[in-house]
C-alpha cells in the first residue's frame, strides 16, 4: 500500500516510470542513507518517491528524520503526504488526557475522604 492514492498527489513533472525508477534506486540504500538523501533532494522529488513507498517505511523515515534534528522537514513531508507527523501519535494525546483525569479523580477522592472522616469525627466525638 502506498502512502497516497495517485489521484490525491501533487502534480509532478515526472512520469510514473521515472518515479518508480527513482524509488527503486532510493530503496537500495540503507535506511540512514535514505534519511540523508531526504535532506538534500528537492521537495518535489522527495514527494514523488515517498508517495510510492509503503506507509510504514515512510513513517519510519520520518521518525528518523525527526530524531536527527530535521523536525521541520519531517513535519513538512508528513503534511504534504497527508500523514500525522512522526512526533505526534494519535494515542499520545489520549494517554495524557487519561493520566491527567486519573490524577484529578485521585486528588478529589482523597479530599472527599478527608472531608468525610473530618465530618464523622466531629459528629461522633463532639
Amino acid at each position: 500500500m502506498t502512502v497516497m492514492n495517485n489521484a490525491f498527489t501533487e502534480p509532478t513533472t515526472f512520469s510514473t516510470s521515472e518515479i518508480v525508477a527513482a524509488r527503486n534506486a532510493f530503496l537500495q540504500y540503507e535506511l540512514n542513507k535514505q534519511v540523508e538523501l531526504l535532506t538534500v533532494m528537492p521537495h518535489e522529488e522527495c514527494m514523488a518517491v515517498l508517495g510510492h513507498c509503503s506507509v510504514a517505511h515512510v513513517h519510519q523515515l520520518l521518525e528518523r528524520l525527526y530524531a536527527q534534528g530535521h523536525q521541520r522537514l519531517a513535519h513538512q513531508y508528513a503534511l504534504s503526504l497527508g500523514m500525522t507527523g512522526p512526533h505526534r501519535s494519535i494515542f499520545a494525546g489520549v494517554g495524557t488526557w487519561i493520566r491527567r483525569r486519573r490524577a484529578l479523580v485521585t486528588y478529589f477522592s482523597l479530599v472527599l475522604a478527608v472531608a468525610v472522616v473530618s465530618y464523622l469525627s466531629v459528629l461522633f466525638f463532639a
